[in-house]
């Protein structure tokens, strides 16, 4: 029995294993309780070979699809970018332009946060600059995706694929509990 967090009351906790496009078995979990609280999560099931993606960021590949699980790393080196999981971290599919805007965000809210120290504020505004001129093709940046359990991938024609070796895997944040799911069947994992 699980309890609501805002009332007390027994959850009603829904769960279903998903076959999905690039990311294989997908345990989505909802929690839903009568007060109108929820809450909903995904979990990669599967784990595959340690990998790192890397494309240049140019006009040409803005466009490209970008897959970032819950356990990819994104780093962009140019700048001193590095946006690593945390417990919280959500997967998301974008384009790589989309990755700059995310990062551009984080980036706009640093600076205001530390409006009243000018060299931060400087250095912020040094990174917004070359996001801006990488966007508007002015400019070169590399986007890195590393992924421990190899869910996360740039769909590009440009992109180049490797495989990690396992002490830089080891080395990687994941951001998640990490469950052995292997051996059991469906019916297990889902509590039948």
């Amino acid at each position: 029995m699980v309890n609501c967090p805002v009332c007390g009351r027994e959850l009603k906790v829904n769960t279903v294993l998903y076959d999905t496009p690039f990311f294989g078995k997908v345990l989505i979990t909802t929690i839903v309780c009568e007060c109108g609280f929820k809450h909903a999560d995904s979990i990669v099931s599967e784990i595959k070979e340690p990998t790192r993606f890397k494309v240049k960021i140019n006009k040409e590949t803005l466009y490209d699809k970008v897959i970032r699980s819950t356990s990819g790393t994104i780093r962009i080196p140019e700048i001193g970018v590095d946006v690593e999981p945390g417990p919280a971290s959500q997967a998301f599919i974008t384009n790589v332009e989309g990755v700059l805007m995310r990062i551009r965000d984080i980036v706009e809210m640093a600076k205001r946060w530390n409006s009243d120290n000018e060299e931060a504020v400087k250095r912020c505004d040094e990174i917004l600059k070359r996001i801006d001129d990488t966007i508007n093709g002015k400019d070169e940046l590399t986007l890195i995706l590393e992924d421990p359990f190899g869910n996360s991938l740039i769909l590009s024609n440009n992109a180049f694929r490797e495989r990690m070796k396992e002490e830089e895997a080891r080395a990687l944040k994941t951001g998640m509990t990490i469950m052995d799911l292997t051996g059991l069947s469906e019916d297990e994992i889902l509590g039948l």
